[in-house]
């Protein structure tokens, strides 16, 4: 999922939530935080070294790890 994606689903999910999302209020306030990791994806991405089904199976377990619900 690229930029644009992601932007249009952090925009769907604020959309249902009274309040901001916590990762929304650190991007806002950092934006070279967010700039940081959308090229940091890109280039991974882009060097074709990380098949995405791994990628993905590493932020579910992440995501598990931390006990994100995403």
């Amino acid at each position: 999922m690229g930029f644009i994606g992601r932007l249009g689903a952090v925009m769907r999910v604020m959309r249902r939530k009274k309040r901001p999302m916590e990762g929304a209020q650190l991007l806002r306030r950092r934006p070279a935080l967010l700039i940081g990791v959308q090229a940091f994806e890109t280039a991974l991405l882009a060097s074709g070294r990380l098949a995405g089904r791994i990628k993905a199976l590493a932020r579910v377990k992440t995501s598990a790890l931390v006990g994100c619900p995403f």
